[in-house]
């Protein structure tokens, strides 16, 4: 699958906000919205609540990275 059709069928099953290109608008477990960002050059997501600024991991982008992988893997 070629990236644009990917980056397309991503787009039309995505349920969230999307912001700009590769950015998306999460809202935390106490209603807070934080910005998960996709670096497609560097290929990792970043977000900017203070649990992936200290741990480089968060449930934000694990729970929007699973969210894509499952969806995807279901429509291929």
């Amino acid at each position: 699958m070629k990236s644009k059709d990917l980056f397309d069928l991503l787009m039309e099953k995505f349920d969230g906000e999307v912001m700009v290109d590769n950015q998306w608008r999460v809202t935390g477990s106490k209603g807070d919205h934080y910005t998960v960002t996709w670096d497609p050059y560097q290929r990792k997501y970043s977000c900017n609540c203070k649990g992936h600024m200290f741990r480089k991991k968060c449930s934000h982008v694990t729970k929007l990275s699973e969210g894509f992988r499952k969806r995807v893997q279901g429509a291929v």
